[in-house]
């Protein structure tokens, strides 16, 4: 696969306090790759916003997009006549893929041959986050290992205010939702493959997975100080139990492996022989080898309900020689952020980026509840006995 030698200078936003503006937090990052239908320790780079501020993780079930593209009729003709330069021939045929936040391109464009690539431009007066976040993703990829199950980087360039990223095109769509078992075990096979090609972290002066996300991962902190009116019960009666477990959870994502940091169903492409392909790499990180795979697991409904789900977050955590605990404190974390989140307004640009969240709370809530009580031995509640099995 080829790789760009192009080195970008390094442009992302900065972090803003957790406690004001979520619901109006900037929502830069681009989905979806796919071609099909549906569509040692290192110094660290100043950090972005996390992808769970940019309400990456809410659009988990529903694969629209939650804002408004650009198209590729919108490309100049500069652009335009250098993706084709990049494909090898006319570009006859092009396809919008499905999900996002971002306004940027998300188009597979084709030759007469059958032969596609991937596009993502955009400008700043558009959103320049999104700008800032291609670039990160395009310095990613440029130096993501050969074996990676990532779309190669073809090329990545500037024409006036357009920033353009051009990448092998995935084929394949995006799982199906609700999730079927058999592309859920192959997405996990795959983030295998990524972590023994990734670890240690190949990719330089990327942020700690625990730095970039700890503070969005205290929710249920913020919760305590301001608890919603209606606060689940059950969360309520554990709370401080819950508040110490997700900090524990958030060094536990603490690692060196190379680590997507975003990993959701619009960030994946299953082809048709099942083959696997990890796309979106703005937020990558280092972190622990099963952090993406908590994060993805943390989103999946499956028909048999939250104990298959659990059971496959088993198998992960036991591969890695794990505790079957660490993995809850890892999802009490995440579970914390969509409680705080969900009551928040939603922000003018993304309708219905609210009741995404709640969907995640509460689909989160019935996963962690499954683990706390089938724990052993079981999770005592602080000022309690533990509970009886």
């Amino acid at each position: 696969m080829r790789r760009s030698s192009w080195s970008p200078t390094r442009r992302r936003p900065g972090r803003r306090s957790s406690s004001a503006g979520w619901g109006t937090r900037r929502h830069g990052g681009d989905d979806a790759v796919g071609s099909g239908p549906g569509g040692g320790r290192r110094q660290s780079a100043p950090m972005p916003p996390s992808p769970l501020l940019d309400g990456g993780r809410a659009a988990l079930c529903d694969d629209r997009a939650m804002g408004t593209r650009l198209t590729w009729s919108d490309l100049p003709e500069g652009v335009r006549s250098r993706v084709a330069r990049v494909l090898g021939e006319d570009v006859v045929a092009t396809h919008g893929c499905a999900g996002g936040f971002s306004p940027s391109t998300a188009e597979v464009v084709r030759g007469a041959s059958g032969a596609a690539v991937f596009v993502k431009a955009v400008r700043e007066a558009d959103n320049p986050d999104s700008v800032a976040l291609n670039r990160q993703e395009a310095r990613v990829l440029a130096e993501m290992p050969g074996d990676a199950p990532v779309p190669a980087l073809r090329d990545v360039f500037e024409d006036g205010p357009w920033l353009v990223l051009v990448t092998e095109a995935a084929p394949g769509s995006m799982p199906e939702q609700p999730w079927r078992a058999d592309q859920l075990d192959e997405v996990l096979a795959a983030m295998d493959a990524l972590q023994a090609a990734a670890t240690p972290c190949p990719i330089g002066s990327l942020p700690s997975m625990a730095d970039l996300l700890g503070e969005d991962l205290r929710g249920f902190d913020r919760v305590a100080a301001d608890p919603p009116h209606d606060l689940d019960p059950w969360i309520a009666e554990r709370l401080d139990a819950l508040r110490s477990a997700a900090q524990t959870g958030i060094a536990a994502r603490a690692g060196e492996t190379l680590c997507h940091g975003d990993l959701r169903a619009d960030n994946i492409v299953i082809a048709e022989d099942g083959a696997v392909a990890l796309v979106d790499w703005a937020w990558a990180s280092r972190g622990s080898r099963w952090a993406d795979a908590v994060d993805v697991l943390s989103s999946v409904e499956l028909p048999e309900g939250a104990a298959a789900v659990s059971a496959r977050l088993d198998a992960v955590l036991e591969r890695h020689g794990v505790a079957r605990s660490v993995g809850t404190q890892m999802l009490a974390g995440l579970l914390g952020f969509f409680v705080d989140a969900a009551r928040l307004p939603d922000p003018p640009a993304l309708p219905g980026l609210a009741s995404h969240r709640a969907r995640r709370r509460d689909l989160l809530r019935e996963l962690v509840r499954e683990r706390w009580e089938d724990a052993d031995p079981p999770i005592a509640v602080p000022g309690t006995a533990a509970p009886s099995r």
